[in-house]
């Protein structure tokens, strides 16, 4: 007979949490950050959306986490960009949202923010830890031994800005666990809303 150990075995993942403040500002370009100033290649312009310059809400050096999943381990740094209104977002990169992601820290340099940019209310460095991680309910990943009534159980899931885990669903299942795509997407990053930098995505979304 399954215990609840037995469904929490296979559901558990490593994952790494993205602790926004809470430190020493080191003033370091390449640390994570909120809000600060992202890196990028010489030249790389900012991200625009007709001819708007994009809000930039964080940026990840993945090579300073403790905990990075498979389908990141040849990316080092990532910056996500998005457009400053509070619609829905596309399900592709470029559609109202950028997402730079790069596979080397060597020539990068901060890129200066344009003039008319938005911006967070107040910018934070931000430090990396290590959980366990545990899928929702709604999670298509879930696994549920057979015999087993997980119905009435809820496992821990970290629903905060992190690397690897499992998705924090709000509503229901992720859209790709019901909804197929080319690309055969899975679940490797959330970033959530961080009301210490002023950044809040409708009502606290993600």
């Amino acid at each position: 007979m399954s215990t609840v150990e037995d469904f929490k075995q296979p559901n558990t993942r490593r994952a790494s949490i993205l602790h926004v403040g809470g430190l020493r500002p080191t003033g370091d370009p390449f640390a994570s950050n909120f809000g600060l100033l992202p890196l990028g290649f010489a030249n790389e312009p900012w991200p625009a959306m007709n001819e708007k310059p994009m809000l930039f809400v964080c940026q990840m050096n993945l090579a300073a986490a403790s905990e990075v999943p498979a389908l990141l381990q040849d990316i080092k740094l990532i910056a996500f960009f998005v457009k400053s209104s509070a619609s829905a977002l596309k399900k592709e990169n470029g559609q109202g949202w950028c997402l730079r992601a790069y596979k080397s820290l060597d020539g990068l340099a901060p890129i200066a923010r344009p003039e008319k940019a938005p911006s967070v209310k107040r910018g934070f460095e931000c430090r990396w830890e290590a959980c366990d991680d545990y899928p929702t309910h709604d999670d298509p990943d879930r696994i549920v031994p057979d015999g087993f009534d997980a119905s009435e159980i809820e496992l821990d899931n970290v629903a905060r800005t992190k690397i690897g885990g499992y998705a924090s669903s709000i509503q229901s299942e992720p859209w790709w666990g019901y909804k197929k795509h080319a690309a055969d997407p899975a679940f490797c990053i959330q970033i959530n809303s961080e009301e210490k930098a002023g950044l809040v995505r409708g009502d606290g979304g993600t």
